[in-house]
């Protein structure tokens, strides 16, 4: 084999990977313009998650795989878990309920208040489409 072969094929292996990469990078480029945020509502109360997506289903307890319900130790335990799952935090949110009565003698209150929390992921269009498609009301 001559040296101008020898650099012949090792030119076009040079070009190849350099095809082959900046497809890659394309393609993958590609996929993510593609995908679109899902978003959801996490409640955590008991030690267990809530999750509502939106749909028409209440919102759904998150299961292990035996199909029991998943108990956190703490809330961080419960955030680590949705982060694990490819879940991000957005946002919180508090919402209180309840009211009292207070006089000029005094009076009484009883307010609960509850955090959401607002988590997104990139999931493929026909996913979010299937989601919204069960988010509008039937009334």
């Amino acid at each position: 084999m001559s040296k101008t072969t020898f650099n012949y094929k090792c030119t076009i292996k040079f070009i190849m990977r350099k095809v082959f990469v900046l497809l890659a990078v394309l393609l993958l480029t590609a996929q993510l313009a593609c995908a679109k945020k899902l978003y959801v509502e996490m409640e955590y109360k008991k030690n267990s998650i809530k999750l509502d997506d939106g749909t028409d289903r209440k919102p759904q307890t998150v299961k292990g795989t035996d199909g029991k319900d998943l108990k956190f130790n703490s809330l961080i335990g419960a955030l680590n878990y949705m982060s694990l799952q490819g879940w991000e935090l957005v946002d919180t949110k508090s919402v209180t309920t309840g009211g009292g009565f207070v006089g000029a003698y005094g009076g009484a209150s009883s307010t609960s208040t509850t955090v959401y929390y607002i988590f997104c992921k990139e999931v493929p269009d026909e996913e979010l489409k299937e989601t919204v498609a069960n988010s509008y009301r039937k009334d």
